[in-house]
């Protein structure tokens, strides 16, 4: 092998290890960011169930004109 097929073949490891770790990131933050968004958002909507149910019903009158 030759000293220039040397430095590709190194330059083409550490590219597709750098392009790896980008993309294994990503994923993670991407994954980490959606299980916080579905755990905020399954709260709110207990929250608001709970809320519902506890609630006594009002009794509206009619409205005339």
């Amino acid at each position: 092998m030759s000293n220039t097929e040397t430095k590709n073949s190194t330059l083409t490891t550490r590219t597709l290890r750098t392009v790896g770790v980008l993309v294994a990131a990503c994923v993670i933050f991407v994954g980490v960011l959606s299980v916080v968004a579905v755990a905020v958002t399954s709260r709110a909507l207990n929250a608001g169930s709970a809320a519902q149910a506890t609630d006594t019903p009002a009794v509206k009158k009619p409205l005339s004109i």
